[in-house]
């Protein structure tokens, strides 16, 4: 395991990447494993099973190193009978041993207790040990069991006296990245097919849901505030044992993810699909939460528009409105993901255990959806309302100049009349023909105004 950089302590650094590395245990908690004791990665994905036992007085006796199924012949049993399938049994390399001896051809008198016992596929059950103690637990035992046994999928090697050492059930890595060629050395280990190689090194701005022979590959938005303008896409890589994260900017999402599984709320089972499933569904929750804050600002904005319409300005509306088209376009294409999620058949990591919970995400998705489309159609009505309101204000302002135009008019004409240069015109001559005159056109305007205020057009 790669261990440097960040500052939680299962994060590192490779080259530009940032890697976050969880160890899920099989009780779906959080794994301590010592830095350097994480296994390669094998061809097909799934994490090889190297056991580092820690003794109980800290003196470090060494371990078996347990080779991976393929590898060369000097690893094979001495006692193979020749044309023997290599698959068929597990290579066994003791530190300082030239070959592995099976229990078996033990030479009398040697202290069992050094050597763990292995259970052979083909074999009924491998012989007790016969320096064992009546009552003693076979637990003190180390027991080997190989991949396609019935029992456990996954080696476990139990020294005498010693604590079993932390297994982790699945490992998650959550990695930055900004740099393409450090993500492509990264990924080159895992075998992945071209066009899915293809996709993580140049993620597209749109959802993707691949099958491929050894996983699957998840594509989806994700966004750190509701109304943030652009959304961040994640790939999930999901192989056997083994979860990857992708993304070029950091996801608040996934930090609460691990703060989620470290306090104990964590998947119910300890496989990459349930982990998956878990991803998903903190998800949802966020969808959740974007929503009720989004229909908060909704509210408050018809509260604002009924109360003081004319605070209200076109710049508190649109981007409102844009935003919230934004969220609805992620839910949708998040609901794409899990629709396709639902149809899959995947051979090398079968759904059908999770399919429930991915009903009733699928489930509470489409609830949001529906709820997000009714919130834009609530949006779109108090835009429209606001349109309106601008209409009346610009109705009454015209009527308001319509009626002093009107007012204004026989004024108009009566000093036209007595604009005239003619010689011969009455009162003339009049000492108060001016003052007369005002004061007739003044009772023609409020007379006028006292008509156009009982006919309702200052209202």
């Amino acid at each position: 395991m790669i261990t440097t950089s960040m500052s939680p302590p299962d994060a590192a650094s490779m080259g530009s990447l940032r890697v976050r590395t969880l160890h899920l245990a099989p009780d779906c908690t959080i794994a301590s494993v010592s830095p350097g004791t994480e296994a390669p990665v094998a061809p097909n994905g799934a994490c090889s099973r190297v056991p580092a036992p820690a003794t109980a007085n800290g003196t470090g006796i060494p371990g078996p190193v347990i080779a991976r199924l393929g590898e060369a012949e000097s690893t094979r049993p001495a006692d193979m009978t020749p044309g023997e399938a290599e698959s068929t049994r597990p290579a066994v390399v003791w530190p300082s041993e030239a070959e592995p001896a099976k229990p078996a051809d033990m030479a009398p008198g040697e202290a069992e207790s050094t050597r763990p016992a292995v259970v052979w596929p083909g074999e009924a059950e491998p012989a007790k040990p016969a320096d064992m103690a009546p009552g003693e637990a076979e637990s003190t035992r180390p027991a080997v069991t190989w991949p396609g046994e019935t029992e456990s999928p996954r080696p476990a090697v139990i020294w005498p006296g010693e604590a079993e050492s932390p297994r982790p059930a699945v490992i998650w890595h959550d990695i930055t990245a900004p740099s393409r060629d450090d993500l492509g050395r990264f990924l080159a280990p895992y075998d992945l097919p071209d066009d899915v190689t293809e996709a993580c090194l140049a993620p597209r701005r749109y959802p993707e849901v691949s099958v491929f022979p050894s996983g699957i590959m998840v594509h989806l938005p994700t966004r750190h505030d509701w109304n943030a303008q652009h959304s961040r896409y994640l790939t999930v890589l999901c192989l056997p044992g083994r979860m990857i994260t992708l993304h070029d900017e950091d996801i608040s999402l996934l930090d609460k993810l691990v703060q989620m599984i470290r306090s104990g709320n964590a998947p119910l089972q300890a496989s990459v699909q349930a982990l998956l499933i878990f991803l998903l569904d903190a998800c949802i929750d966020a969808n959740v939460h974007f929503y009720m804050e989004a229909r908060t600002r909704v509210e408050q904005l018809a509260e604002l528009l009924d109360d003081t319409p004319d605070a209200v300005s076109p710049d508190d509306i649109l981007p409102l409105k844009r935003a919230i088209t934004r969220l609805s376009i992620q839910f949708e294409d998040q609901f794409y993901c899990l629709a396709t999620l639902q149809t899959l058949q995947a051979t090398a990591l079968p759904l059908t255990s999770q399919r429930e919970g991915l009903r009733d995400i699928m489930d509470n998705q489409n609830h949001l959806a529906r709820s997000q489309a009714r919130l834009e159609m609530r949006l779109r009505d108090l835009y429209q309302f606001y349109l309106l309101l601008l209409q009346r204000n610009t109705d009454h302002r015209i009527r308001v100049l319509t009626v002093l135009t009107a007012v204004c008019m026989p004024l108009t004409v009566i000093a036209g009349v007595y604009g005239m240069n003619f010689r011969h015109m009455p009162e003339l001559d009049w000492d108060y023909g001016y003052y007369a005159t005002l004061g007739g056109m003044l009772a023609v305007a409020a007379g006028m105004m006292w008509f156009f205020h009982k006919r309702g057009w200052f209202r």
